[in-house]
């Protein structure tokens, strides 16, 4: 084998390692459309405790509203998030979350989560605090009938 082909395939490789190794951003997973609902599963950890459940996202205007609960349907935080301004709004947190500090705290981290869910990621992690916050998609089941079958 010949010493220049032999440097493309090295070259080949290399670039193919490259792009498998290359982390490829989804589109958005934020609700697009006028009524659009979005549903992650949600898990909130820091070093101590973590908080963990359904996260719900629906948009209505400009403005998409969220609501984090748990299992039990006791809600953990309820806001709303402007896309265009880039702001969140705290409406209801749960009482033990429920100082300045941990505010402001989570209005920039969930700020920071819906400009990552927009951009198709779906972990992001506050350095300076040690919050990991992971919001995976759940898949929707299709409950209309087809077309061909009659409903009940």
């Amino acid at each position: 084998m010949s010493t220049s082909r032999l440097a493309h395939l090295r070259c080949l490789s290399v670039l193919l390692v490259l792009m498998l190794s290359w982390q490829v951003h989804g589109q958005s997973l934020l609700p697009l459309g006028e009524g659009d609902r979005c549903r992650f599963d949600a898990t909130i950890e820091m070093e101590r405790a973590y908080v963990s459940g359904m996260c719900v996202l629906l948009r209505e205007g400009d403005v998409i509203k969220g609501c984090i609960f748990n299992e039990f349907g006791i809600t953990a935080l309820d806001f709303t998030y402007q896309p265009r301004k880039g702001k969140v709004k705290l409406h209801s947190v749960l009482p033990m979350l429920d100082k300045w500090y941990i505010r402001r705290t989570l209005r920039g981290d969930l700020k920071r989560v819906m400009q990552a869910l927009d951009a198709g990621i779906t972990r992001y992690e506050n350095q300076r605090r040690h919050i990991t916050y992971l919001f995976t998609p759940v898949a929707t089941l299709d409950t209309t009938p087809p077309e061909n079958e009659p409903s009940l």
